[in-house]
């Protein structure tokens, strides 16, 4: 929950609400203590394997095409461009080390309130173009019993995280008194793509992480499916966020967080919020890159403290590991491939959008609701039935 904050920060040019709201920041925990998250993980322990042989040959013959903006730096590697240079901090300023290695910040991935900060990189310096990738698995019941389906999650990680380029005059104003609104917070890796994989190991979905919020996208179903079968993914200006591959100029609808009012604005069935900013993507050149594999413990995915300097302002500091994407009860992928399967202006789910609204727990009462049109639609993307409309 550590992404951009244009819609949370209102006028923040007053300087002495601003002091009082980063004096509070201080003793508030991290987002990695979030009710929730310690029983989900004592379930689901995170592996301590790397994927097999197979498994990388599946990750490397579906990793998604990335297109960056001009000039942006791309993807890093997180150890060596990343942790590498920096210090680390305990819970009380203190430093730790300023040779950071893989060893040392795992050693210290259960203090909550430990503290990364990275250096700039020297002149000249020239990053890794890295995605971090692994695989998990998910079981949907398709109305003929559960099936399970590989989901590959291939993590793209930027050294830091600006705001949305699609900010308004007073907003990048506003917003640019009490920050760098291309550095806004340190580190990036919440920007995940999640390719699933059917039985027969053909691509059929897309998860893509956007804010603080997933959307599923069906393959065929509003975005095409490229001639090598992998996914075409743009990198948004500044934001870093991901989305479909549109050539050219596009701005896309975004919110920090789908609040009800945020969620009909997303779909369409509801105005513009007073702070929302839009992502713009401008896909300029395609990123070459390899894949690195780490085990789902490793601090990359759960580390508990700061990954990135504690910044005045909230939501300006870093992230804990890249497993804290989201609220404790959306964390496995059933959840995620139904709470973000819904298509703009779509009347079906906005019918089922509000009729979760009236519910406390909106979020599971939408993914329930979704899940008999998404199976109805992931059957027509498998070609189970002949001569199959989406619906």
């Amino acid at each position: 929950m550590y992404r951009h904050t244009a819609t949370v920060v209102l006028l923040v040019a007053v300087v002495a609400a601003v002091a009082a709201f980063a004096a509070a920041d201080d003793d508030d925990l991290n987002f990695s203590q979030y009710p929730g998250f310690a029983e989900y993980f004592a379930a689901n322990p995170p592996s301590d394997a790397l994927p097999d042989v197979r498994t990388r040959a599946l990750l490397e013959r579906h990793r998604p095409r990335i297109y960056l903006p001009r000039s942006h730096v791309g993807p890093i590697d997180f150890y060596r461009d990343y942790i590498a240079h920096g210090v680390l901090r305990d819970g009380e300023g203190k430093i730790i080390s300023d040779k950071v290695t893989p060893e040392l910040l795992n050693r210290y991935k259960e203090a909550p309130r430990a503290e990364f900060i990275h250096k700039a990189w020297p002149a000249g310096y020239v990053p890794t173009p890295v995605l971090h990738a692994r695989a998990q698995t998910a079981t949907i019941d398709l109305g003929e019993g559960p099936q399970t389906f590989q989901v590959l999650s291939y993590h793209a990680v930027f050294a830091n995280s600006g705001l949305p380029a699609g900010l308004l005059g007073w907003q990048t104003i506003a917003l640019g008194l009490v920050g760098d609104l291309d550095d806004w917070h340190q580190l990036d890796h919440y920007t995940a793509a999640n390719v699933v994989l059917d039985d027969t190991d053909t691509p059929v979905a897309l998860i893509l992480q956007q804010h603080n919020y997933h959307r599923t996208y069906l393959l065929g179903e509003g975005i095409p499916i490229a001639a090598d079968g992998r996914p075409q993914i743009d990198v948004a200006i500044r934001s870093n966020e991901l989305y479909p591959h549109r050539p050219g100029r596009t701005n896309r609808r975004a919110v920090s967080f789908l609040n009800r009012k945020a969620w009909l604005y997303m779909i369409g069935a509801g105005s513009r919020l007073f702070l929302t900013a839009d992502d713009i993507t401008q896909p300029e050149r395609e990123l070459k890159y390899k894949l690195r594999f780490l085990v789902g413990s490793d601090s990359f995915y759960t580390f508990k403290g700061y990954l990135g300097a504690r910044r005045w302002l909230m939501g300006r500091s870093g992230p804990p590991g890249a497993e804290y994407k989201t609220l404790p009860e959306l964390l496995n992928f059933e959840r995620q491939l139904l709470v973000g399967y819904w298509r703009d202006g779509n009347s079906h789910d906005i019918g089922n959008l509000t009729s979760a609204f009236e519910k406390p727990d909106f979020h599971l009462e939408f993914a329930n609701a979704q899940g008999a049109v998404f199976r109805a639609n992931l059957l027509c993307v498998k070609r189970w039935r002949a001569n199959c409309a989406f619906q």
